[in-house]
């Protein structure tokens, strides 16, 4: 029992500092991209180039985030079966990562598209695209964040019965 009780506190502490890392970072990884997008040293150009060198790492750092936060989340579940917030904190996770998936192939895609090769004019796809990817971006961010939150609630703890 001891060692499932040490297995399930690795488990939870990697699943909380991951949780937070994605957040963390995307959230950086967004105010970077806005600062560079709308600075007045780069043109249209060196834009699209910026976005199609970074926006690639990002989905890849995304998808082993969602990947190892997803095997965590059922190993958390597996080792605390009778826990809702498990069970809340996996569904947020493999909701959010189906948003994402969907956003990459949907939205990321088409974009890239849209920008190669570099320096075109903004149509109008565009701009839906991105105001779309803009809106998805929030709803799968913020379902990673509630998660992370719940996954840093105690947990009850019950006392055990005295060996007689």
């Amino acid at each position: 029992m001891a060692s499932g009780r040490v297995q399930n506190t690795w488990c939870v502490a990697l699943l909380r500092f991951l949780l937070a890392a994605w957040v963390g970072a995307a959230v950086l990884y967004v105010i970077t991209s806005v600062a560079e997008q709308i600075s007045p040293d780069f043109d249209s150009r060196i834009r699209d180039q910026l976005a199609t060198i970074r926006f690639p790492i990002y989905y890849k750092f995304g998808a082993f985030i969602y990947g190892a936060t997803a095997v965590l989340a059922v190993a958390v579940w597996r080792l605390q079966p009778e826990s809702h917030r498990h069970i809340i904190t996996l569904g947020l996770i493999a909701v959010s990562g189906a948003i994402y998936a969907w956003d990459y192939f949907q939205i990321y895609v088409p974009l890239q598209e849209l920008i190669t090769p570099p320096g075109q004019v903004r149509t109008q796809e565009f701009v839906r695209l991105h105001t779309l990817s803009r809106n998805v971006n929030v709803i799968h961010l913020s379902m990673m964040l509630i998660a992370g939150l719940i996954s840093c609630v105690p947990a009850s703890t019950t006392p055990e019965p005295a060996a007689d």
